[in-house]
């Protein structure tokens, strides 16, 4: 399965809204998720479980077999805020995604980079340097 940039980025946004201190998100409750009208379950799952082995997000899924049983999600860890507020601002998004269109694959990481160059760029812009 492809991982939806797109997705990624509107699953992070939501769960920053939705995850508090004390208490987890479940399997029923992702199932919930707004951003499921827009991209489908199957998708939103798939990018959650990519996001916390990319140690973005704190969960834990449980499986029977090869299917998934439970999914528990707890927060945000240091680098999934780092990299969502890399990519926020819809301006430095929409350069990223024109940026990163222009190849075949590109990983995660490598879209906060280049997100990060461009918001660097735009700072500096708006300084004046």
């Amino acid at each position: 399965m492809k991982l939806n940039q797109d997705c990624v980025r509107a699953v992070l946004l939501e769960l920053e809204e939705k995850l508090t201190l004390n208490d987890d998100l479940y399997l029923y409750q992702i199932k919930q998720l707004d951003c499921i009208k827009k991209f489908g379950e199957d998708t939103v799952i798939y990018s959650i479980l990519k996001l916390i082995e990319a140690r973005y997000l704190l969960g834990e899924p449980l499986y029977a077999g090869d299917e998934l049983m439970e999914l528990t999600l707890s927060a945000l860890t240091w680098d999934g805020h780092l990299f969502l507020d890399t990519i926020r601002d819809n301006k430095v998004w929409k350069e990223t995604k024109s940026v990163v269109s222009k190849f075949s694959s590109v990983s995660i990481s490598l879209m906060s980079t280049i997100a990060s160059t461009i918001l660097n760029e735009l700072v500096k812009k708006h300084l004046g340097f």
